[in-house]
Order: structure tokens, then sequence, then C-alpha cells
């Protein structure tokens, strides 16, 4: 339904500017790309990818260490409520349960801020990645005299020389040729 909606308002915008005065139909110059193609193949993604990668290793080896030591320190306690709750006092009882439910929490919360500082980590490395191709689109675009370019999942048919997307691939991965 978005994809609908999408296409039927980039074709109102391709006839608005085209009845503003931009020129004839012929004077437009419209390219295509494929952004996921470009997302996968851009060195600096698999890069990332490896970056992150390890980045969540460690962290979640961290999160395994601190709910290993937790789960040592909540044993006894459990095994002495287990055995002791019924003649302990309902104070120290209650004492020790909290004591566990608190170390349980503090866990679960650890695994939660990791979670949450993964998914902040990952996102923002996308969207780094996400403004460079879009910067090297604009500028491949601007340099061959291109009006629109348009993501290829929004066109129903174009002509293989108007795809951009090994152009932009090209741009993007020229830092990394050269440095090899």
């Amino acid at each position: 339904m978005m994809k609908k909606f999408a296409r039927v308002g980039l074709l109102v915008v391709v006839g608005l500017l085209l009845v503003k005065g931009m020129g004839r139909a012929e004077d437009v110059k419209v390219g295509v790309v494929d952004v996921n193609k470009i997302f996968s193949s851009y060195t600096k993604v698999t890069e990332n990818q490896a970056e992150f990668d390890k980045f969540r290793e460690e962290r979640q080896a961290d999160v395994q260490k601190k709910a290993e030591a937790a789960d040592k320190e909540i044993k006894p306690l459990q095994e002495k409520l287990d055995k002791g709750g019924k003649v302990m006092k309902k104070e120290e009882s209650d004492k020790l349960t909290a004591e566990i439910e608190k170390k349980k929490q503090d866990i679960l919360n650890l695994q939660r801020d990791i979670y949450q500082e993964l998914q902040t980590k990952n996102r923002e490395l996308v969207e780094a990645r996400v403004k460079e191709i879009e910067a090297a689109i604009a500028k491949l675009a601007k340099e061959n005299g291109y009006t629109f370019v348009i993501n290829k999942e929004a066109v129903l048919y174009f002509p293989d020389t108007a795809d951009l997307s090994a152009q932009v691939i090209t741009v993007l991965n020229k830092p990394a040729a050269v440095k090899k």
C-alpha cells in the first residue's frame, strides 16, 4: 500500500516539475539505484559488521560472565532459603528472597542495557553508511546531470543504462581500493 502511494507521489512530483517549467521531458534525466545492492557491496558496511560483531561478542561475554557470577551468589542463598525457609523467621526469609530477586533483576537489567547499547551502536553504524551512500548518489547525480535518482524498488521499468548502482559502488569503494 505504501509503495503504491510512493509511486503515485513520485509520478505527481515528476509531473508537477515538468509542468512548472523544468523543461521538456527530454531534459529530464532519471537514474535508478538498487540501494540494497549498494549497501551490501559497500566495503565499509562489511568492515562495520565485523567491528559490530566483535563488539557484540565482547558485550555478550561480559553479560555471560556477570550472569554466572550472579548465579554463584544466588545458588547458596537459594539453598539456604530452601533448607531453612520453614524454620527461619519471616523477616530473614523475606530478606533472602528480596536479595535473590534483586540479583536476578540486576542481571535482567544488564541484559536489557546491553541489548539497547547494541541496538544504538548498530543504528549509528547503519545511519553513517546510509548518509555516505546518499552523498555518493547525490555527487554522482550532480556530476552526470541527473535530475532524479530513484530507488529501484519504486520503479516498474527502467533500461539497464539508467541503473547507477555499479557506479555508486565504485565511488564508495574507491578509497578502500586505493588503500590496498
